[in-house]
């Protein structure tokens, strides 16, 4: 796929993204300030209701560069639900944090709390 198909592809392109940032362990509010982008404009690409195809293109080339990662890649991208997440990054993580099983099941629980507000709102 390429570049300008994906602003006609957005609701494919926002569940994509939603995968690919889970799997990866970013929340929403670090990779907005990772990527340089702010978090209600990463929440419209994130829903794919983002109307403007220049301002989706512009936030768009920021995310695949951020994310270091190719259009297809991000279009293609299935997430490794075998392996658990090892981290998630924010400001404060040390860098040799490592997740306590208890953490590891209540994030997961989180994530299921999470895919079910997806659902309803």
């Amino acid at each position: 796929m390429s570049f300008d198909e994906l602003f006609e592809n957005r609701s494919l392109v926002a569940s994509k993204l939603k995968e690919c940032l889970r799997d990866k362990g970013y929340t929403k509010i670090s990779f907005a300030k990772k990527a340089n982008i702010s978090r209600p404009t990463l929440d419209k690409i994130l829903n794919g209701s983002l109307a403007s195809k220049a301002a989706f293109d512009r936030h768009m080339q920021k995310i695949i560069k951020t994310l270091n990662t190719s259009v297809d890649d991000l279009v293609l991208f299935s997430a490794r639900h075998e392996q658990p997440i090892t981290a998630i990054y924010s400001q404060n993580t040390p860098a040799d944090h490592k997740k306590s099983s208890t953490a590891c099941k209540q994030f997961d629980l989180l994530m299921d709390i999470v895919d079910l507000c997806a659902i309803y709102y």
